[in-house]
């Protein structure tokens, strides 16, 4: 059992376009690869291999174990379609997070219990043995710069899902002109950065207008590219929150609180904890880039101002969930798009083509709110970066263009325990309560209640 929240804000733009189908050119800008190949997602070229960071000679070098053997994969001819899939593609799923079974040999290297990361405290009593297994991991993927990664407040309310940081080098030179390492516990438990020009900032006192960041335990820190991004949240001088993540983890302590006391009584053993989990939906529209050079509104706005309307809308239907098709770039780009968020731990399972013309979607699995907004904004970031790749615009505004739909991005919400007991499941909740059938209907009444009266909250937050 669900709740759907569609976050979306319904625009009237004067116009609307269509994706046109990839010309001659386009398609000769891909890459064309022989039987037999691994598919090579550019357009044009192969991209340029991240030069791993060299090893501060205070640091023994690990012999890296070498990937298991990857099967051949056929590749479509023209457009770098992968034509057939296996389970190789994912032994190396979650490589790029800090977490689980790619974390627990650098934790144990350092004297540290494989699951030390699941207890928050660690922060305190073991922060720089786990900063020894960070960096040794960073190393040996390639990466030897870090930031603290936060979701600062909106643009005014302009533009919501931003993130911000800082990037540092986790080495330094000495006097010697020796590279040594320059990361500790506690550079990766908190930072300090400007915190002047957020909003607000202007208003405090300059001795006052620093921001302050703290590691959010709850979300795993993760690596792209030669950079490590450890979540954080991002507080002024004086604790106010100048982030969208601060006020997130409070509101997930207050449910946690108030939510264990009411299933107590109800006879849940609520000892792990209550959490939120969520799944977030993302829709997008993929165009030409050639097309979107030619429109400054879609630029600027990432939707259409001015124009006509599009020709044609989802009248017959013809585009919702049909196949994916390899003529066009479309199916190559998302392919890319999961590969690079399967390295991360995103588990980006579903993808299929949405009502609108040129509309697709990609649907995660559902995991803690924490973890799934810090994942949906890098998904998000690598669809706008991967798209660019193959020729292609992606458009995340929820309302591009007029009398055609837009993108919702559906919240897939629900209760439940840190152990698994499932709130909105009424078989399950029976079971954890003992043949308690008051149960399931007290938790759907204090959910319907909450949204009757905080429903202008709601809309705010959405839209």
């Amino acid at each position: 059992f669900f709740f759907f929240f569609r976050p979306t804000m319904f625009i009237n733009p004067r116009t609307a376009g269509c994706q046109k189908p990839a010309t001659k050119e386009q398609d000769d800008k891909m890459v064309k690869l022989k039987p037999g190949a691994k598919p090579q997602y550019a357009a044009g070229k192969k991209p340029a291999a991240v030069k791993p960071a060299a090893k501060p000679a205070a640091v023994a070098a690990k012999p890296k174990a070498a990937p298991p053997a990857a099967k051949v994969v056929a590749a479509d001819k023209t457009v770098g379609v992968k034509s057939t899939g296996g389970l190789d593609q994912f032994s190396e799923f979650g490589s790029h997070v800090f977490a689980g079974k790619t974390a627990e040999p650098y934790l144990v290297k350092h004297g540290l219990k494989p699951d030390v990361l699941e207890t928050p405290s660690w922060v305190k009593d073991f922060a720089d043995p786990v900063a020894d297994a960070v960096f040794d991991w960073a190393l040996d993927n390639g990466a030897n710069v870090f930031c603290h990664w936060f979701q600062p407040l909106a643009s005014s309310g302009v533009r919501h899902g931003q993130s911000g940081q800082v990037q540092n080098m986790m080495l330094k030179f000495n006097k010697n002109m020796q590279v040594v390492k320059d990361f500790k516990g506690k550079i990766l438990v908190k930072g300090e950065t400007d915190g002047s020009s957020y909003p607000n900032g202007g208003l405090r006192g300059t001795h006052e207008a620093g921001g302050y960041l703290a590691i959010d335990t709850s979300s795993p820190i993760f690596l792209r590219g030669d950079t490590i991004f450890i979540p954080s949240i991002f507080v002024s001088y004086h604790g106010a929150a100048l982030d969208e993540k601060t006020p997130l983890l409070r509101a997930n302590h207050s449910l946690n609180k108030h939510c264990s006391r009411l299933m107590s009584a109800l006879g849940l053993n609520v000892s792990s904890g209550i959490i939120a989990n969520i799944g977030l939906e993302q829709e997008i529209f993929l165009i030409s880039r050639e097309a979107y050079y030619k429109r400054p509104d879609l630029q600027f706005t990432g939707r259409t101002l001015i124009g006509k309307n599009a020709p044609r809308g989802q009248e017959m239907c013809d585009h919702y969930m049909a196949p994916l098709s390899s003529a066009t770039a479309a199916l190559a780009c998302m392919q890319e798009i999961q590969d690079q968020c399967w390295l991360m731990g995103i588990p980006l399972k579903t993808r299929h083509r949405e009502v609108a013309p040129n509309q697709y979607e990609f649907a995660p699995y559902f995991g803690s709110t924490t973890t799934q907004i810090d994942q949906n904004l890098m998904v998000m970031q690598i669809i706008e970066e991967v798209a660019a790749k193959y020729g292609l615009a992606a458009l995340l505004q929820e309302k591009p263009f007029n009398d055609i739909n837009g993108s919702g991005k559906h919240n897939n919400w629900s209760l439940g325990t840190n152990d698994g007991v499932n709130l909105f499941d009424p078989d399950d909740l029976f079971a954890a309560t003992n043949g308690n059938v008051a149960a399931f209907p007290v938790v759907m009444a204090a959910v319907i209640a909450a949204v009757d009266e905080h429903g202008d909250l709601m809309r705010m937050a959405i839209a």
